[in-house]
């Protein structure tokens, strides 16, 4: 829902970028990232469909580049909402200082691992352990984790391709 809603929304407002035109440059990189479950093995097709775009190539390497490496939506609400899955099923309420600090270790903990697959899973464990959940319903999220790994790519490499476009979008260059 992320990419349909937030980034088609930006690419309509603020990139004023037709939407067919950006869905058929992102084709190959978001059917590649399904397949590589890597947004780091993505990159030359993501920077690819940047070009075909017109993304001037300051833009693409910025956004796109060290966005693979900070850039991780797909991770980092993969990991909030299944920390709020586990804090229910164990009947944990967190507060907002609570939320926050869980908002915060997805944060910190998404950094930097979007080229290693199925690592979001990984991270996952480590935020559970610092903000003092139970970890014990992680094999349960396996059962969903593959097709779930999938998604965070694709929401990966479409965030990099975002970043670029409003990035060129902010220096000045029109789309339409």
């Amino acid at each position: 829902m992320h990419p349909l809603l937030v980034y088609q929304g930006w690419l309509l407002a603020y990139a004023r970028m037709p939407l067919r035109r950006f869905w058929s440059a992102a084709r190959v990189p978001v059917i590649y990232s399904v397949g590589a479950n890597s947004s780091l093995a993505t990159l030359p097709l993501t920077l690819k469909a940047l070009d075909e775009l017109k993304v001037s190539k300051a833009s693409a390497t910025l956004g796109a580049c060290v966005g693979t490496n900070l850039n991780n939506d797909g991770i980092i609400l993969y990991e909030a909402m299944a920390v709020l899955f586990v804090a229910q099923a164990h009947g944990i309420d967190l507060n907002f200082a609570q939320q926050l600090s869980v908002a915060g270790s997805c944060l910190i903990a998404a950094m930097g691992i979007a080229g290693v697959p199925e690592a979001g899973f990984i991270s996952l464990a480590l935020v559970l352990a610092t903000t003092g959940l139970p970890v014990e319903l992680l094999p349960l999220l396996l059962t969903v984790d593959w097709i779930l790994a999938r998604a965070r790519s694709v929401v990966n490499v479409l965030g990099d391709m975002m970043n670029s476009i409003l990035i060129d979008r902010a220096a000045g260059r029109k789309f339409s």
